[in-house]
């Protein structure tokens, strides 16, 4: 009887699994989904059978969704058919609030990529104040990096030459880009509404505004309304997020702590985790979200006020294993935060025997009073999504290709941005063709800085680059050690 009831069983599910293969015949490349709204304790089987869907079905118009990365709050597409139409309606009046049962067509799978001579038109709105250049006196300041600094004509220049030697070298290959460039001030909407309103913006398939929040805000709304992908080069306000076609070049801080916790993981597992933060309300997203990771792992881990117990750091020290310590407290300024890492260090000397590493912050490595010799002894390491990177081949040759046409040497970070924001989306956009919106990353980056890749949310929220890179200093010399 047992054995009948499970043949009886295994042909009912046999039978099922036929029908909902078959329903996914019903399926093309083009779908039309809508959004649910995953709950606590669902499952991704069990929403494909409230669907009548396959798992496969929604994992496909959900790249990069498994079963294993579902999680309760999530947004999710799910195709709609004719069995499931109605179904759909009623779970999503309950699940989904904000989006109010909107549905849109989204494609299976990626179409083929276009040509290289395809025209791109791209449009970059820089802060070059061009009002300012009457005033330049062409003397001795020119090469005195302190008086340029005063004139905001120099501040925002090397980004566009960065852009423009990749707009260069993009033509070489085969490329067909047309470049424009518009004067907007940083926070000047009045000028922001007035190069949007230029006749050929609504043709560009890429906008790269360099501007502050205000202004962006503005050219984010019109990239929206006239679907064009747009780039965020320097906020690291996940705010801008609300807008779907936004692009966010800067990790947030989340994302960061992410890329430590992988990173101790898989380096310092055994060893005793220590966190030391000032309790300011900045700081306190990224402890909180320590504690959630680490909680989730089996090392050995400790989160401590700084503040208030700098005297018991040593205590938590161990001399039996190594020690990861990772700074969190901020700093008001340079000289504040030189000092914290001055006490920090001679704190951590004062401990003998013990073997440890130290996670601080990029800055510290610029400290003059800063003792680097002590950097070297504690493995220092830090994160940062954009570093000047000499030992980078590809960033050798950018120094080249800019000093041939400047006559100068790049600045520290715009001139090495503004090429791998150019050189990327172009890339991308080419590669991925229709389905850049839904697939925009691409494998193959010569990237000067860090390769990107972006995430997001759901349909509803723009790109954020997670990507993030850990650096140490070994032998005197800052190398990447992972991401």
């Amino acid at each position: 009887m047992k054995h009948t009831f499970c043949y009886i069983l295994f042909i009912l599910t046999s039978l099922q699994f036929f029908v909902l293969s078959a329903q996914n015949k019903e399926l093309d490349d083009d779908v039309t989904v809508g959004l649910h709204r995953v709950e606590q304790g669902e499952t991704l089987y069990r929403i494909s059978r409230n669907f009548f869907l396959t798992e496969k079905d929604i994992m496909e118009v959900n790249i990069g969704l498994t079963a294993e990365n579902l999680k309760a709050g999530q947004l999710i597409k799910i195709p709609i058919t004719t069995r499931n139409k109605d179904k759909f309606a009623s779970e999503s009046s309950n699940s989904v609030t904000e989006v109010q049962n909107e549905t849109f067509v989204v494609h299976k799978h990626p179409k083929q990529k276009l040509q290289k001579s395809t025209k791109l038109n791209i449009a970059l709105m820089l802060p070059l104040n061009y009002e300012e250049i009457d005033k330049l006196t062409f003397t001795k300041f020119n090469i005195d990096e302190k008086k340029r600094q005063r004139y905001k004509c120099f501040e925002y220049i090397n980004f566009y030459e960065g852009a423009r030697i990749a707009l260069d070298v993009l033509e070489k290959e085969g490329y067909n880009i047309e470049c424009f460039v518009y004067d907007v001030g940083e926070n000047d909407t009045e000028k922001m509404r007035e190069a949007l309103s230029s006749s050929e913006m609504k043709d560009m398939d890429l906008i790269v505004p360099l501007v502050f929040k205000n202004p962006f805000a503005i050219a984010a709304d019109f990239a929206k309304a006239n679907k064009i992908p747009i780039v965020n080069p320097m906020s690291s306000d996940i705010g801008i997020l609300q807008n779907n076609y936004t692009f966010k070049i800067q990790p947030s801080a989340a994302a960061e702590v992410e890329t430590v916790v992988r990173y101790i993981r898989s380096k310092h597992s055994d060893d005793n985790i220590i966190i030391i933060h000032d309790n300011r309300a900045s700081i306190k997203p990224s402890v909180d979200y320590y504690e959630q990771l680490l909680s989730k792992s089996t090392m050995m881990w400790t989160i401590m006020d700084y503040n208030k117990y700098a005297n018991k750091l040593t205590s938590k020290i161990s001399t039996t294993k190594n020690n990861v310590v990772i700074s969190l407290v901020a700093s008001d300024g340079k000289s504040e935060a030189e000092t914290f890492a001055k006490r920090l260090l001679s704190v951590l000397s004062s401990k003998k025997g013990a073997k440890i590493t130290l996670f601080g912050d990029y800055s510290w490595c610029e400290f003059n009073s800063l003792d680097f010799e002590l950097l070297e002894k504690f493995d220092f390491h830090f994160t940062l999504s954009y570093l000047n990177d000499y030992s980078n081949a590809n960033f050798v040759n950018f120094v080249k290709l800019f000093r041939k046409h400047f006559k100068t040497e790049p600045d520290k970070f715009y001139a090495a941005l503004g090429y791998d924001i150019i050189t990327y989306f172009v890339h991308s956009l080419i590669e991925n063709g229709v389905d850049f919106m839904e697939t925009p990353n691409i494998s193959n980056q010569n990237s000067m800085i860090n390769p990107y890749y972006f995430e997001r949310p759901d349909e509803t929220r723009g790109y954020q680059n997670k990507r993030t890179v850990v650096y140490k200093i070994d032998d005197y010399k800052i190398k990447s050690v992972g991401r």
